[in-house]
């Protein structure tokens, strides 16, 4: 009886502890959610006769070193001619952008303004991975196709892509129609944290490996180890390329963890193989 209460007690304390973490784990995710969703307005927004611009940063992508943002335009007040369209012909300007499908693009009057998707490079190492830091320079305005007559605006730049942080600084000291801001993009804490989980397990590996290898040497010897030491040498390679978002190897995190694992798993089979040869297995 005892037995059995010190079970149900072990067990309800258990159960506790894991709604706990439960709960903790749920509210990390959501405060990453709402940290990773990004929001910034910027622009002439005192002005009734503008074009608001939303931005939709659609993807990232550090090992192509590339953004795409999706740019939707709203005329208003007196340059709206019916809420889709301009009064006058606009051109977009958009001096950082790169690989757009319609850079510098006119917008016919009376035509709807249709929605702009733009590329733009980002800067960065991603070789630092998890802790990589790549930025970009947004720039965005609207002219009557004469560089000198810009046409007052006003953008809402948003957007949430899972496994990222992005920043949005306003870049100040511009005329009020010029939308410029710096944009700065980084790991979750959830990928740093999975990022830096799969180096523990590697190093809790590596480190089990090399407690063998001295046992080897002490004499001890098993037939298995061979085979044992050839799987984990194959299988640290999916392990690694199983870290959410990891670049090809020569990373920071490889040089933390993956490279010096393998090293020691490599020697550990060395050793063993020697080990077979020289001793009968039992």
């Amino acid at each position: 009886m005892p037995k059995e209460k010190a079970a149900m007690v072990v067990g309800l304390v258990a159960i506790i502890l894991f709604s706990a973490a439960y709960h903790l784990a749920l509210n990390a995710y959501q405060k990453e959610s709402e940290d990773r969703v990004t929001l910034l307005v910027t622009g002439d927004t005192q002005n009734p006769d503008r074009v608001d611009m939303v931005a939709n940063i659609l993807s990232v992508d550090p090992q192509r070193e590339e953004a795409k943002i999706r740019l939707t335009f709203y005329p208003e007040g007196n340059l709206s001619k019916d809420g889709l369209s301009s009064i006058w012909n606009l051109k977009l300007i958009a001096p950082e952008a790169v690989r757009s499908d319609s850079g510098g693009k006119v917008f016919e009057r009376g035509m709807p303004l249709a929605s702009v998707d733009l590329s733009y490079i980002l800067v960065g190492q991603v070789n630092d991975y998890p802790f990589d830091k790549h930025s970009a320079q947004l720039i965005l305005a609207l002219n009557r196709t004469d560089p000198d007559r810009l046409v007052p605006s006003a953008i809402l730049i948003r957007g949430s892509v899972p496994g990222y942080r992005i920043e949005l600084e306003p870049i100040t000291g511009l005329p009020k129609s010029i939308n410029a801001m710096n944009m700065t993009v980084t790991r979750s804490s959830t990928v740093q944290k999975a990022a830096m989980a799969g180096i523990v397990v590697m190093w809790a590996i590596g480190l089990g490996v090399f407690a063998l290898i001295i046992l080897m040497f002490a004499g001890w010897y098993n037939v298995r180890m061979p085979a044992l030491f050839a799987a984990l040498l194959f299988g640290l390679f999916s392990l690694r390329n199983s870290l959410p978002g990891t670049p090809p190897i020569g990373a920071y995190s490889d040089f933390l963890s993956f490279l010096w694992v393998q090293g020691i798993v490599a020697l550990a089979l060395l050793v063993s193989i020697i080990a077979t040869f020289k001793r009968r297995p039992i």
